[in-house]
């Protein structure tokens, strides 16, 4: 017994320091970390970086300026990449005619007065996709690419926002949409062979959208499941949502959200992009933000690629979180009311760049290099996890091996940097142990109200509206539709 009880002993103490053994062998500070680097297809010495604006509207649907103002102010702010997204109205180029939806325009007639609609000639369209278009200010001597067939989704849904964007399909004309119903369009876009990406989704989420007390706050289950799923449902087609658009009032919170959908999707194999945009109606606010683009070439095709697969970086001047001050305990603080009205802010575009990033494999480290900025803060699962002020010669590194930064191991590290004049934010960079895999997480399919309005608004369609006259004379009038165009369509979707 003695012997059995001692050698049971010596087992017993060999499993144990076999377990300190391995705990040191993986602890963080000797663990090799494998890295995703979202730009590691970029050439940073050859490719070039262009101002892309994904949101904006004109007359045609509830904006004040005319076709023709929108693409000349564009032209003067120096944007390469313009995305017209009217409300429920596909952009089929700016040099034609849109098919208009008369009570979104009258809804809004403060702002559109009804006006006409003016796009530009042929001429005119030449010489600003040409890049020979006159223009006392603008600095690029390249032409500025008008993003085929984009449009915002979800046109007329009550109570809150619910809005996307779409791009390089035809679907979403004259669609009302339903209040909180994502899925619907996300899919037809989607089986149309588009893209989309959600838009200011704080409108949604937050009945008080406007106010500071959710800022740093997590957000509710239901909506990161919600959304997640809208990116496992539609891989490369849902590319991913805006976390800061005009001045960001209604999305301070974005990206906290942002932050835990990519809890969610990185671990099934999927990464939504993050996206700035101005959402624009009027001339004061096309520069508010945007997004730009990492591309070889000018290119609609190399447009639609930087989208999917994310070499690009969300920029803005405002932030209404915490960021520009680098406080987490105090959001807000920034008085962007005053900065709204100071012109040379608004229409700088020193916003801070990134001109590289390098990823070593073998040092584990994430270097940074721009301009106009001089601090940079590393975010990941929604906390900030290292923030260096008085960043020197535009470089800085993000080592993995230290301290106790990866003591709790991070699915994900991105970062921001910011300056005078704004703030710029990165893609995510995929970090786990090498020779290891992430488990898949569940993300439960929502069913909430939506789910039923959208079965109750279908079937009411079919049952007392699509083949009634009346309505027809109505959808006409107020939404453009052409009702004989429409009834044999909708026949004939029956025998397809």
């Amino acid at each position: 017994m003695k012997k059995f009880i001692s050698l049971f002993m010596a087992a017993l103490m060999l499993c144990f320091s076999a377990g300190i053994s391995c705990y040191a062998v993986s602890s963080p500070d000797e663990i090799d970390w494998e890295i995703t680097d979202p730009y590691a297809e970029v050439d940073w010495d050859a490719w070039g970086t262009y101002k892309f604006q994904p949101h904006c509207q004109t007359n045609a649907s509830d904006g004040y300026p005319t076709i023709h103002e929108f693409v000349q102010s564009m032209y003067d702010l120096d944007y390469d990449v313009v995305a017209l997204t009217d409300h429920g109205t596909l952009n089929r180029g700016w040099n034609r005619q849109p098919e208009l939806i008369p009570i979104v325009r009258y809804v809004k007639r403060e702002r559109t007065q009804m006006a006409p609609i003016i796009p530009l000639t042929d001429e005119e369209y030449e010489a600003y996709i040409g890049g020979t278009a006159q223009s006392e200010t603008r600095t690029h001597d390249n032409g500025m690419l008008d993003v085929p067939l984009g449009v915002e989704l979800n046109m007329a849904t009550p109570f809150a926002d619910c809005h996307l964007t779409g791009y390089f399909c035809e679907y979403g004309q004259g669609l009302a949409g339903v209040f909180g119903d994502y899925e619907t369009p996300s899919k037809g876009v989607r089986d149309a062979g588009g893209i989309s990406m959600l838009a200011h989704v704080g409108e949604y989420v937050y009945i008080d959208k406007d106010s500071e007390n959710h800022v740093g706050q997590k957000i509710d289950e239901y909506y990161v499941n919600k959304f997640a799923r809208i990116f496992l449902d539609n891989p490369g087609s849902s590319v991913g949502m805006g976390i800061n658009s005009a001045t960001d009032a209604h999305t301070r919170c974005d990206r906290i959200l942002y932050d835990q959908i990519l809890q969610k999707t990185i671990p099934n194999g999927v990464i939504p992009w993050a996206f700035c945009f101005s959402d624009s109606h009027s001339i004061s606010t096309e520069n508010d933000a945007w997004t730009d683009l990492v591309m070889e070439d000018l290119t609609l095709d190399n447009v639609r690629k930087a989208m999917v697969n994310g070499t690009c970086f969300a920029v803005s001047h405002y932030s209404n979180g915490y960021e520009l001050n680098g406080m987490q305990e105090m959001p807000g603080y920034r008085d962007d009311a005053a900065l709204y009205d100071d012109e040379s802010y608004y229409l700088s575009n020193e916003t801070p760049k990134v001109t590289r990033i390098t990823v070593d494999e073998e040092a584990d480290t994430i270097t940074v290099e721009g301009k106009n900025f001089d601090k940079i803060t590393w975010v990941s699962n929604g906390n900030v996890i290292l923030r260096e002020e008085n960043v020197e010669d535009g470089k800085a590194t993000l080592d993995l091996h230290s301290g106790e930064l990866f003591d709790t191991p991070y699915m994900f590290v991105r970062f921001y940097i910011t300056g005078d004049y704004g703030i710029t934010y990165s893609q995510p960079f995929v970090i786990k142990e090498a020779g290891t895999s992430f488990e898949p997480v569940d993300v439960p399919k929502t069913r909430d109200v939506s789910t039923f309005l959208r079965a109750l608004v279908t079937a009411l369609d079919w049952l007392n509206f699509k083949w009634n006259p009346i309505v027809w004379i109505f959808k006409y009038f107020a939404l453009g539709y052409d009702p004989i165009e429409r009834m044999f369509a909708d026949v004939f979707s029956l025998f397809k």
